[in-house]
């Protein structure tokens, strides 16, 4: 009996081992493609990464783009507005000069052309333009603006000094002027930024008594009020 089933055995394994081999062949094949498939897959992966990099720099690429149509917008329109703004200065320094070189024949003309240049904030050609005018015409009825002007344009430089000197100009020269109620106001201006209190205040007060009811005297109350709010 044993030896039959001896026989039986070694007769089915060949068999066996073909059986044996098949499904190993069958595993590894599985595997591989197992393998394949998570090769696969982590392509993908990686492939979809890349595409939203992708975008995310041609988003950055396109916001650059145009960002930088826009700065050259920009600079197209600064360039048109200082091109204007040129062309309208060298026309006001042109009839200043045209002034300047017949200053008897046309004052009122040399007057204008600084006063372009003060409209245009080109406020230290003003004042030598207005100082032109002066020297030639100092008994012009426009004299008392050109000095009042020349104070302004002191002033809105911060150059509280000189400014004062150009209104305290005016008050002497042109005490009942058209202008001496603003001389006046700004003096107290430039007093009270150079932090010389008693003289701002003295100033304004006379604001106040000289000018009643202009809006030279409103601005030197708001002036005051303000001056006594901050405790000086």
């Amino acid at each position: 009996m044993a030896a039959s089933i001896g026989v039986a055995l070694v007769a089915a394994a060949p068999a066996l081992a073909q059986a044996s081999r098949a499904e190993i062949e069958q595993r590894v094949i599985q595997l591989e493609r197992k393998v394949d498939n998570q090769g696969l897959l982590e392509l993908a992966r990686q492939l979809e990464l890349m595409q939203a990099e992708l975008r995310s720099l041609r988003g950055s690429l396109e916001e650059l783009q145009f960002a930088q149509e826009g700065a050259r917008q920009q600079q197209r329109e600064q360039y048109l507005d200082l091109d204007r703004r040129l062309q309208a200065a060298e026309g006001a320094a042109e009839r200043l000069a045209q002034a300047a070189a017949t200053p008897a024949a046309d004052p009122e003309a040399q007057y204008q052309a600084a006063f372009e240049l003060l409209k245009q904030g080109r406020y230290a050609e003003a004042r030598s333009g207005f100082e032109a005018f002066l020297a030639a015409q100092p008994q012009h009825e426009l004299a008392e603006n050109a000095r009042y002007w020349i104070g302004e344009a002191h002033y809105v430089e911060r150059q509280f000094e000189p400014a004062l000197s150009a209104f305290e100009l005016v008050l002497r020269d042109h005490p009942q002027g058209r202008k001496s109620a603003d001389a006046l106001l700004k003096a107290g201006y430039c007093l009270y930024e150079l932090r010389r209190d008693g003289a701002a205040r003295e100033r304004l007060g006379r604001v106040l008594r000289e000018h009643p009811g202009t809006p030279a005297a409103r601005e030197a109350t708001t002036r005051l009020e303000r001056m006594t709010a901050e405790g000086r």
